[in-house]
């Protein structure tokens, strides 16, 4: 039988992941029995718990670094830089093997990675790019917001008024901004009439879009930076009586269910929070080994889902 387009997309992601980072691990069994029993011990900490892809990345750490017979410490920042680098803190009092951060500010954690460095113990940053991280495995989420306004632009018919949903200081929401703009700035018959800050999640996008929509009532389009942002848009433009077109990225059942259903979210690029965090994991095992990767940056691409393959598309959460 041949696989379906969405079980492609995977495995190509999983070959990518593999081969970016050079790895050659021989499965977990393997690096339990390498680093010993209760030898191991992962420092984990992601931006904020409400957010499904964050839930995604702290499940899957826990899960796959108890497969690799390590002590998983697991912590959530609230979105909170401070809180983050406090946790960083406690990971090199704790004495951990190594430490995959999903940032809650990729620069403002900056000094605390550095930390974590100097007392020898390597930082690996997921999702987005920390700041002075030995390695960094992030989604290409330039290119994620490339496809996801591409997507936006040609279902305006290259015309029409946008604004973009932006989200907390981290550089893959300034990314996927970025992505964003460079395709807008291709059509211009699209204006962007407004560029807002949030904070990734529904309840905050929604009076955001909200005043959004009450100042510009002609507007026909948002570009969201997460699929939770693009919930709280379609909130906001339900509660207005209007219809717009909303893309995002995430590729999470929040935003493909409505796809779907041929709601107002019509894309999203979609991308793997669990593989993520499982390179993520590997990547700091093979380090202690001593073996040092390739690439200081692995980027994962993504694939826009959207009502002609949506069908086929297997969500993460």
């Amino acid at each position: 039988m041949k696989p379906s387009k969405s079980s492609r997309f995977r495995l190509g992601v999983a070959a990518l992941l593999a081969s970016s980072a050079a790895l050659a691990l021989s499965g977990c069994n393997a690096a339990a029995s390498d680093s010993g029993s209760g030898s191991l011990k992962i420092g984990v900490t992601v931006a904020n718990s409400t957010n499904p892809f964050f839930q995604q990345e702290t499940k899957t750490a826990e899960k796959y670094g108890k497969e690799a017979g390590a002590e998983v410490l697991s912590q959530v920042a609230n979105e909170d830089v401070q809180t983050q680098s406090n946790q960083i803190d406690q990971f090199i009092t704790s004495g951990v093997s190594f430490i995959v951060i999903d940032a809650a500010d990729t620069d403002g954690v900056g000094p605390a990675v550095k930390r974590a460095i100097s007392a020898g113990i390597p930082v690996i940053g997921v999702d987005n790019q920390s700041k002075n991280a030995t390695v960094n495995i992030t989604t290409d989420n330039t290119q994620a917001g490339e496809i996801s306004c591409k997507s936006l632009a040609e279902q305006l018919g290259g015309k029409g008024k946008v604004a973009i949903l932006n989200g907390t200081p981290v550089s893959a929401v300034d990314d996927r901004v970025t992505g964003c703009k460079r395709i807008l700035e291709q059509y211009p018959g699209i204006k962007i009439v407004a560029d807002q800050r949030g904070e990734n999640s529904r309840d905050s996008a929604l009076p955001i879009a909200t005043d959004i929509l009450t100042a510009n009532p002609d507007i026909n389009g948002f570009f969201a930076i997460n699929d939770p942002t693009a919930v709280g848009v379609k909130l906001a433009a339900e509660q207005k009586g209007v219809s717009v077109i909303i893309t995002s990225v995430d590729g999470a059942s929040s935003a493909t269910d409505v796809i779907a259903a041929k709601g107002l979210i019509t894309a999203t690029a979609a991308q793997d929070p669990a593989a993520l965090m499982r390179q993520a994991i590997d990547l700091g095992i093979s380090i202690k080994k001593g073996k040092q990767p390739e690439k200081s940056l692995v980027l994962v691409p993504t694939e826009l889902v959207d009502a002609s393959n949506v069908s086929a598309y297997t969500p993460w959460g």
